[in-house]
């Protein structure tokens, strides 16, 4: 492999300083609690911290899925990723802005880099729980839903 991930993370925010490099990311989401379903997130952030592991560029593909509790998947990005020769480390930040969730349960975003020949190199896994709540601010239980025992969507995609 010729991209180690060093961090990922699923959070309503994030920026990447132009002068340090330096990544910060704001209120990292592990769970939304809602009293009603299909919801508008008005700010999704995926952000990620890659490290080349060779001397040479890279230059392939990056593809982000993400896995609903119904078992469904949906590519939500895609696009070139070039890594130049003499650069050793990669902040990656992905936004959605309106990202819809339509269903109570486990939901798993699959971020995969694939080389110029399409073959995988890498991925990362961010989980997230969605929880319909009562009015109290309580969940009514587990999630809602096919998957309600709390077990996460199968990986393959």
């Amino acid at each position: 492999m010729s991209l180690r991930l060093h961090f990922a993370s699923l959070s309503l925010g994030a920026s990447v300083d132009q002068q340090t490099g330096a990544l910060s990311v704001f209120d990292v989401l592990e769970e939304i609690r809602t009293p009603q379903l299909p919801i508008q997130m008005q700010s999704l952030v995926l952000a990620l911290s890659l490290e080349k592991t060779t001397r040479f560029g890279f230059n392939g593909k990056m593809v982000i899925h993400i896995l609903t509790p119904d078992g469904n998947s949906q590519t939500v990005g895609n696009g070139d990723l070039n890594v130049a020769a003499e650069q050793k480390r990669m902040k990656a930040v992905f936004r959605f802005g309106g990202f819809p969730v339509t269903q109570a349960g486990p939901h798993r975003f699959v971020v995969a880099w694939l080389d110029g020949a399409g073959n995988k190199q890498g991925e990362a896994i961010l989980d997230f729980d969605v929880f319909v709540v009562n009015e109290a601010g309580q969940p009514g239980g587990a999630p809602v839903g096919p998957a309600g025992g709390g077990e996460r969507p199968p990986t393959s995609h």
